[in-house]
């Protein structure tokens, strides 16, 4: 099954075992509910059709699904501290959490939130809980490089080890706990982890063009973040053929980067046709990306090549 329409038939999946998780026991506040059931779940997407391949079985076991909305939830949490630090005042169409609730308020939410993806993995072993703050660790520390600086690199590399933290990490995470849930041995979940943390970085900087467009068209205003290092890595304007080019190499080449990893590191598990869905699966991930809110409604006929001129669209992650 096509990426985007496995995506459209687990939503409502994911958004039901959330709202379990976020009203069971003490849960959290009730009004966060439907905050929580927003999203376009490509990380829990991610993570079940990782499941789905491995296992040909159309609908994921309770581990596979708790798993999936583990994922879910963390990214949530984050986004609520990425608009407050970023100075958003939109996400996904209404204003941003912290406008609406106060940002005392909004850290403590995001705490309260942060809790639900522990107490979904736990029941699986001390392993998920460790591999999920590992992740958040990483995660925290892409974002802190991203705004206050980080090591004294070139700026394509501090690019790639801002964006290889911040949001592949979670990816990886999705990936390799898609084939751990699976049940297959620690060769192809590794092989798993490396894919979706190329996948993870593909869409980050598709976001990251999206976000270079909104801004050049004066359509966002925030504080410049990762897409400010992707321009310096473009060296020129998000309009100027040069750069536009030089962003849709770095884009084809992650894309590239994450289907070779399956077969590089999965093949004798994974058959030439799952492998050819697993990377059309990242090439959708970068078009919703691109894609959605572009202002005359379109979106891209085919998939990225280098020479696309990218219509991104403005901030949805």
């Amino acid at each position: 099954m096509p990426f985007r329409e496995f995506l459209q038939r687990i939503i409502p999946t994911v958004n039901r075992r959330i709202e379990e998780a976020a009203s069971s026991g003490e849960g959290i506040d009730p009004s966060l509910l439907p905050l929580l059931a927003k999203g376009k779940r490509m990380r829990a997407g991610l993570l079940l059709h990782v499941y789905a391949a491995l296992t040909r079985t159309a609908a994921p076991t309770s581990k596979a699904l708790d798993l999936a909305c583990a994922v879910e939830l963390a990214h949530a949490a984050s986004l609520i501290l990425d608009d407050m630090l970023d100075g958003d005042a939109l996400r996904r169409g209404v204003p941003a959490h912290h406008l609406t609730r106060g940002e005392g308020r909004a850290v403590l939410d995001a705490v309260g939130i942060l809790a639900l993806p522990y107490a979904l993995a736990a029941p699986y072993g001390a392993g998920y809980v460790a591999m999920l703050a590992s992740t958040q660790q990483s995660m925290a520390r892409g974002v802190a490089w991203e705004m206050l600086g980080g090591p004294r690199l070139p700026a394509a590399e501090l690019y790639d080890a801002v964006i290889t933290r911040k949001t592949g990490c979670l990816f990886s995470l999705a990936a390799a706990w898609g084939a751990m849930a699976a049940g297959e041995d620690d060769s192809i979940v590794a092989a798993f982890t490396s894919f979706g943390l190329a996948a993870g970085k593909a869409m980050q900087i598709a976001d990251d063009i999206a976000d270079l467009h909104a801004l050049a068209s004066g359509a966002r205003n925030h504080r410049p973040g990762s897409e400010a290092l992707l321009l310096r890595c473009a060296s020129g304007e998000p309009g100027d053929d040069g750069a536009r080019q030089a962003l849709a190499s770095m884009l084809e080449s992650e894309i590239a980067s994450a289907a070779a990893r399956i077969t590089d590191g999965a093949g004798r598990r994974v058959s030439s046709e799952d492998q050819e869905a697993f990377g059309q699966a990242v090439r959708d991930i970068v078009e919703i990306m691109l894609a959605e809110g572009v202002p005359d409604g379109g979106s891209p006929s085919r998939e990225p090549s280098r020479n696309d001129k990218y219509r991104p669209a403005p901030h949805s992650s």
